[in-house]
């Protein structure tokens, strides 16, 4: 069964995806963007979330979820800390054992050290079976991720009146005891020769600290697509690919737990660093397609408006039992509209939920 999600997003004063701060200046993520117009092409670097912090929020509710259903997930994801078995010391914490390794193995053995680690792994985790991991020791066991997703970028229409600004804020601290004097002078209670606490020595720290967060507001293009074939089953090695690695049911409460994470992650929207002091001022869909299929059907990119008439083109043609929800705030395209976007996650998660076995 296959769910794949596109829309478009509003986030209004929002600063999702912050890469680095030089001094006191904290940095939004910026992408370049090609695009044809009057057959020349223009670029622009606008603002963007990256797939990396969708898919830390989708994880981090996933986790959640297969605790509800009584899944093992290890210790890390339980945190969001998503660590993925990726060295011998994670594997061996996690796992409470040692790895296999395969130096100077045969091939044949070397197939069954490659089996062991993924099984260990996949039967640990629940999140790792569903969001992958990469084995980065001797041998490499890779899984390749089931849910696929994206940088978040401003749509085609909104890219000529983007603008990144920066906002000043400060901290305020005069009139404690942990404010430093003015070179030559001490602080009131403080002998001298002292350093303030917290403050290197010969050092003077103002009341008041300026700092810069660069801030932008758009509409979003979304895509995440889930594909649940594979849940709980070899993947990496040839030999067994396709075999089952835990039992039809404990696979199924997997494959339940991703999907309700997606209708969490699609309701709420929890993406993003920053969001305790710089929570998006409006979070609203503009418009929504989900399209649930017995095999891979991808909706059409939203970076373009027409991607809702696009995916029914699409249908008409490419077809895998394939139902598409859509909700939209002017024209909706679909096989079914609703008026909210929660109507419409919600009868489509309904859906993928029907079709498990």
């Amino acid at each position: 069964m296959y769910v794949s999600v596109r829309g478009r997003i509003w986030l209004e004063a929002e600063a999702l995806n912050m890469v680095e701060r030089v001094g006191n200046y904290v940095k939004h993520r910026r992408v370049p963007i090609v695009v044809s117009e009057g057959g020349n092409f223009l670029t622009f670097f606008v603002p963007a979330i990256s797939g990396e912090s969708v898919a830390h929020a989708y994880q981090t509710i996933l986790a959640e979820e297969m605790g509800k259903v009584k899944e093992k997930v290890c210790k890390y994801c339980q945190k969001g800390i998503f660590l993925k078995s990726s060295s011998k010391e994670v594997y061996q914490d996690v796992i409470g054992e040692k790895p296999p390794e395969a130096a100077n193995k045969k091939k044949n053995e070397k197939s069954e050290v490659v089996g062991k680690i993924e099984s260990s792994i996949v039967s640990n985790c629940g999140v790792e079976d569903v969001g992958g991991f990469l084995y980065a020791e001797n041998p490499n066991v890779k899984r390749t991720s089931s849910f696929y997703t994206g940088y978040m970028v401003p749509v085609r229409e909104g890219l000529k009146v983007l603008s990144i600004d920066p906002q000043l804020h400060s901290r305020y601290a005069l009139g404690t005891k942990f404010v430093g004097a003015a070179e030559g002078e001490s602080t009131s209670g403080q002998e001298e020769g002292e350093s303030t606490s917290g403050q290197e020595e010969g050092e003077s720290t103002s009341g008041q600290r300026i700092y810069y967060v660069e801030l932008s507001s758009g509409l979003f293009a979304f895509s995440f697509d889930l594909d649940t074939k594979f849940i709980g089953k070899y993947t990496f090695n040839v030999d067994q690919y396709g075999q089952d690695i835990v039992q039809t049911d404990s696979a199924k409460k997997r494959t339940q737990a991703a999907i309700e994470a997606l209708r969490r992650l699609l309701l709420e929207f929890p993406v993003g660093a920053k969001r305790t002091r710089f929570n998006p001022a409006e979070v609203r869909w503009d418009s929504l397609s989900l399209a649930v299929s017995n095999d891979v059907w991808t909706m059409p990119s939203s970076f373009v408006g027409d991607y809702m008439a696009r995916a029914l083109s699409k249908k008409s043609s490419v077809n895998y039992g394939t139902n598409i929800y859509s909700y939209a705030e002017s024209e909706c395209k679909g096989d079914k509209c609703y008026p909210t976007p929660e109507e419409t996650v919600s009868n489509a998660i309904n859906d993928a939920l029907g079709r498990l076995k």
